[in-house]
């Protein structure tokens, strides 16, 4: 950050108050690669908010990992983030 106390969109996005897209993907089936969308979110610095996939709200959580856990007592969820490589298990 700027010391004028002046901020660009470049910086905001590299800051760790940017939002972060994820989703919570559902097993469904006998199958680990069998997958569905179960609700999507927004994590922006210490809150995240999740939907469901037609945009009505669900739950507001402290992090995507706490929706992933919340979620995770009534469904057998995973969160996964747009653009990352990382096998789901």
């Amino acid at each position: 950050m700027r010391t004028d106390g002046v901020t660009t969109p470049k910086e905001l996005l590299n800051t760790t108050y940017h939002p972060k897209v994820f989703a919570l993907l559902e097993r469904t089936g006998p199958d680990p690669g069998e997958l569905e969308l179960y609700a999507w979110g927004v994590e922006v610095g210490g809150s995240a908010n999740v939907f469901q996939s037609d945009g009505h709200v669900l739950a507001h959580c402290g992090s995507a990992e706490g929706a992933r856990r919340m979620f995770g007592i009534i469904r057998d969820v995973v969160l996964v983030r747009p653009g990352e490589t990382s096998r789901i298990e």
